[in-house]
């Protein structure tokens, strides 16, 4: 997205532009199951307990 840069001349430019680069740039948030979600949430616990 850098060759795009020069074009953003105006301030609405830059700010569409910035906005189609985050858009970009986003990751879709994973699906977890149960099961998924329990075991995360049991190492964060442990991980607290132990100071790790």
């Amino acid at each position: 997205m850098k060759k795009w840069r020069p074009f953003a001349t105006m301030p609405e430019q830059y700010i569409g532009l910035q906005e189609i680069i985050n858009k970009q740039a986003e990751v879709a948030q994973p699906v977890l199951t149960e099961e998924q979600m329990e075991q995360i949430n049991f190492t964060l616990i442990e991980a607290l307990h132990t100071n790790k």
